[in-house]
């Protein structure tokens, strides 16, 4: 029979794990992320001269200047995780009941900032879509008028 000790011990792995299985959801879509990053400069890049017309050149540069913080905050929080998974591992390793409270509000912040990340990335790649999208539809319409 396990005393209360092992059985709270046991538990706590078992939250950890809930809690590290969460983060790695998050390394890999902040990975994911930066790819689409990497496609989204590619895009405006391939559109860059309709993209530098006097109409698009301010949203444009906002756009920009947007997907390159986005992209700095997705760098931060991935190094916050990875640090926050080096807390844990420690924290398994050591099984002290002490600084459980730390790390469960670290996981938060984490999860909080994560969430805002995604909310912000969401609404640049629907900026940047909506641009390009616009500006292929305006082509379209000049290829049918030569016709």
């Amino acid at each position: 029979m396990k005393t209360t000790d092992n059985l709270k011990k046991e538990k706590m792995k078992n939250k950890l794990s809930k809690l590290h299985d969460e983060s790695l959801i998050w390394l890999n879509e902040l990975k994911f992320a930066h790819d689409e990053h990497i496609f989204l400069e590619h895009l405006l890049s391939s559109h860059f001269l309709d993209l530098s017309t006097e109409k698009l050149y301010d949203p444009t540069r906002k756009l920009i200047k947007k997907l390159k913080e986005v992209e700095k905050w997705n760098d931060e929080l991935t190094d916050s995780i990875h640090v926050h998974n080096k807390h844990m591992a420690t924290w398994i390793e050591s099984l002290h009941t002490n600084g459980k409270k730390s790390l469960t509000k670290e996981h938060n912040q984490i999860k909080s900032d994560f969430e805002t990340f995604t909310i912000n990335f969401k609404y640049v790649k629907k900026k940047i879509f909506s641009m390009i999208k616009e500006i292929m539809r305006e082509h379209k319409q000049k290829l049918l008028l030569n016709k």
